[in-house]
């Protein structure tokens, strides 16, 4: 069992020491803007705080989960978006570990009464734990539930580095397309932690169906009904030799939205369909979605299943929105 243990090790480091790895996939772009796309950094009306949390594959007992946040804020004198990101991955008992920070800058230039065009920069700073002696073996599990600790020490690796991205964005009433680069500069090729160049596109359109309505209740009370409306999406990711495309449609109406996307590699192989539901207001959003995944023609079932919730905090900046 030790020889076994030791070769499986090995295999463990050598994979860290050769493999590049792929940031983690979110769904819920209102909850990481700036995640996408560095041409998001800066609402125009509102100051922004977001909170976000994947556990990826759950009952498959990896323990892979991704912690962020983000702030960002719209300087309207210098027509600017300033922006900042937390984020961490965490794998097993932080056998792996991968942590984040990122600065983001967006210049905003008007093209019409409701249509503008943003670009946007970033600049990251990361940190990657590779720890082996966190892992646990079978025999190291006694009958009354009890472990034992490891027999084998293990180099514990780790690395610190930089890099920078930078996207552009269209925006108008009823449509909206981008597109950014990330991860460029980074020097550690050979590491586990390098994240290869990734590539973001995407597209989105917003389809009013009854426009803006009132009614009252019995009682008098009038409420505003926000825009009902379709709102379909395309987009296109690239990183590390492995390209996805997607299609979605959400259905917004009242404070809620619910939609549905799928992503799939250009084999059509290996396909997962993502369903979300929304809660917006205007000092608030609460987002989750759930992931479901298909290879080949087998259903990959619940232990590749990923939840994600993400929660927005909107703070007034004193500018009404149009």
């Amino acid at each position: 069992m030790l020889k076994v243990k030791a070769y499986i090790c090995v295999i463990f480091l050598c994979a860290a020491s050769s493999l590049q790895a792929q940031d983690p996939y979110l769904a819920i772009k209102p909850a990481m803007p700036l995640w996408f796309n560095p041409a998001y950094a800066g609402n125009e009306y509102y100051t922004r705080a977001t909170l976000n949390y994947r556990n990826h594959y759950p009952a498959s007992g990896t323990g892979f989960a991704t912690y962020s946040a983000s702030f960002d804020t719209y300087i309207d004198r210098y027509n600017s978006g300033l922006g900042i990101t937390l984020m961490s991955d965490q794998l097993g008992s932080k056998s792996y570990s991968y942590s984040s920070a990122g600065l983001f800058w967006s210049y905003k230039i008007t093209t019409g009464s409701s249509s503008y065009i943003k670009a946007g920069l970033t600049g990251n700073i990361f940190y990657g734990i590779n720890d082996p002696n966190s892992l646990l073996f079978p025999d190291m599990i006694n009958p009354d539930g009890t472990t034992d600790p490891n027999l084998f020490t293990y180099d514990r690796l780790s690395t610190f580095g930089a890099d920078f991205g930078f996207g552009a964005l269209f925006s108008s009433n009823f449509f909206e397309t981008g597109a950014a680069i990330h991860h460029l500069g980074r020097e550690d090729k050979n590491l586990y932690w390098s994240r290869p160049v990734r590539i973001f596109a995407h597209a989105e359109w917003y389809i009013p169906i009854f426009g803006k309505t009132r009614y009252s209740t019995r009682k008098g009370f009038t409420y505003y009904l926000k825009e009902s409306a379709l709102k379909p999406n395309i987009f296109v990711t690239h990183q590390a030799k492995v390209t996805l495309w997607g299609v979605g449609l959400a259905y917004q109406f009242l404070n809620f939205n619910a939609g549905v996307s799928s992503r799939q590699n250009f084999k059509l192989n290996s396909f997962t369909t993502s369903f979300h539901i929304g809660y917006f207001s205007d000092i608030m959003e609460i987002h989750y979605a759930f992931d479901l995944g298909v290879t080949g023609k087998n259903f990959r079932g619940l232990a590749t299943s990923s939840h994600e919730i993400g929660i927005v905090f909107k703070f007034d900046t004193g500018k009404e929105s149009e």
